[in-house]
């Protein structure tokens, strides 16, 4: 079993920047329906992996 993955994602609302514990390389691609941890407001969280890490991207459901 791959461990976890840190991300470090940045809100497209409120633009703050936080870190979450994201899916293995093994199960990526991934999509995850998320809540801001600094305003609330949701977004979509897209999982990829590009050789090296996992990598989160953020993008408004607004």
């Amino acid at each position: 079993m791959q461990p976890v993955s840190e991300c470090t994602v940045t809100c497209p609302s409120c633009f703050e920047r936080f870190t979450l514990t994201g899916p293995s390389p093994a199960e990526v691609p991934a999509e995850w329906d998320y809540d801001c941890e600094i305003c609330c407001r949701p977004m979509i969280l897209q999982f990829y992996f590009d050789g090296e890490s996992v990598i989160a991207e953020a993008v408004s459901v607004e």
